[in-house]
């Protein structure tokens, strides 16, 4: 699924709500549109919160917006950042959470078969560039 200005909007607009701490279901499902939308977005911002939550008790960086995570979605395809031929499954971390938190810097989709291998390498970079929205840091 391709983020179109429409998905960016709605994004955005989840990323506030989340900010300001008044996210409410029947305001994500009016603005995505659509139920099908809606439970895309949904299940997304479950998985980014959760792994925002376990960052935060690791004492980890906690940064990933959702609209970050739809960006990398979007870079990977929906694809294992591994392997790039199955659907991404869950959530990985470059560098173990722990240390290298959960950021734009340090997220990545993967398969179940991909996340259990050791040694694993990403296969496309990682998103290092200002996402939109964002100024360039020196």
């Amino acid at each position: 699924m391709a983020l179109t200005p429409e998905i960016e909007q709605v994004l955005s607009l989840i990323d506030q709500a989340i900010e300001r701490k008044y996210l409410r279901v029947e305001h994500i499902r009016r603005l995505a549109g659509s139920e099908e939308k809606y439970r895309m977005i949904i299940r997304e911002v479950d998985r980014v919160k959760a792994q925002l939550l376990y960052a935060r008790s690791d004492n980890a960086a906690a940064t990933l917006t959702v609209r970050e995570w739809f960006t990398i979605l979007d870079h990977f395809s929906w694809k294992c950042a591994y392997c790039g031929e199955k659907p991404f499954q869950v959530m990985s971390h470059v560098i173990i959470r722990s240390e290298g938190g959960t950021t734009a810097e340090n997220c990545v989709p993967a398969c179940h078969s991909c996340i259990s291998k050791p040694n694993k390498k990403v296969l496309l970079p990682v998103i290092k560039t200002p996402l939109p929205d964002q100024p360039e840091q020196p």
